[in-house]
């Protein structure tokens, strides 16, 4: 059985004491990626992220061993962020991955060729919000018409905003779209990933979700976890505890 890709970690990097703390947990868990992100998209205003103050505390990271992943809001923070990172180890490696929210096609074929510059950036793509399958092919065929490697990008489901039609038993905050996924899958050839953190929308939902997706063929795992989940300042209530995340890791692993 080909080994998953886990990526986990905070919805935001907050501070160097829960960089820290989430290193350790990170390094015991036996992670590929440590999810520490700098910029927050947002709804409404709120906490946007440490922003580029905290590309310092990215370098610490991987000098302490660990690959971050991010999500760059801009090609400018990727770049920022890829020269810092890169430049602190001879080895280390990154995910940059473009978010839900970021539909500019510019910015996509920008951040494409941001992580084309080097062969240790893998760059991740998650689905657009509204539910659409042509508009998520035309977001793979602009990274991929910026030149980037196919070996150098990712995709990821995390699934797509619920319309008032939809049937939505549980209460998700996104509704994946499982065939569609494995159909992008299969007609891109690329990894896809399935983040069950904003398809559950809480905890009970994360891990509800997150066996239900082990029925298809996910290559990977991105998931919210946070040293104190109720102290956080964004997405609290859908970040597992460390004890949580590696109790659902097992189950990911048995399949």
């Amino acid at each position: 059985m080909k080994k998953k890709i886990i990526i986990a970690g905070p919805c935001a990097l907050e501070s160097r004491e829960q960089m820290l703390i989430t290193i350790e947990e990170a390094k015991r868990t036996a992670v590929d990626y440590v999810r520490l992100s700098l910029w927050k998209p947002r709804t409404k205003p709120g906490f946007e992220g440490i922003g580029e103050e905290g590309i310092p505390l990215l370098v610490e990271a991987a000098k302490r061993g660990v690959h971050p992943g991010v999500e760059p809001l801009i090609p400018e923070h990727a770049k920022r962020v890829a020269d810092a990172v890169l430049n602190a180890t001879d080895d280390g490696k990154l995910l940059l991955w473009i978010g839900a929210r970021n539909q500019n096609h510019m910015i996509q074929r920008e951040m494409a060729k941001v992580a084309a510059q080097s062969s240790r950036i893998t760059l991740m793509a998650k689905n657009q919000i509204w539910h659409n399958e042509k508009h998520w092919e035309g977001i793979i065929d602009h990274i991929m018409e910026a030149g980037i490697d196919k070996s150098q990008v990712w995709l990821c489901h995390r699934g797509f905003a619920p319309t008032p039609s939809q049937t939505n038993l549980y209460g998700y905050r996104n509704i994946p779209d499982y065939e569609m996924t494995m159909k992008i899958r299969k007609q891109s050839g690329l990894p896809m990933l399935f983040d069950p953190s904003h398809t559950g929308g809480n905890v009970e939902n994360v891990i509800r979700i997150t066996k239900e997706a082990n029925q298809y063929d996910f290559d990977g795992y991105i998931v919210e976890v946070h040293p104190h989940p109720k102290q956080a300042v964004t997405d609290a209530e859908q970040q597992l505890t460390w004890t949580e995340f590696r109790t659902l890791l097992k189950d990911i692993k048995e399949r």
